[in-house]
């Protein structure tokens, strides 16, 4: 499950998964997007929020 503390301590861009589809996108820039992946008609759709400045990343 991504917590606040998880997502406060993450220190690589990349992807971290919580579950049902919803993910947390850590750009190089030390900005987070969450987006939540689902399916309609069979094509795969991705929904995503305003990105959030964290801290700078190492």
């Amino acid at each position: 499950m991504l917590t606040d503390t998880k997502l406060r301590n993450l220190k690589t861009p990349g992807k971290v998964t919580d579950r049902d589809g919803m993910y947390a996108l850590v750009l190089k820039t030390g900005k987070i997007s969450f987006r939540y992946d689902y399916r309609l008609n069979g094509q795969r759709e991705t929904l995503g929020t305003v990105t959030k400045q964290t801290r700078q990343l190492h």
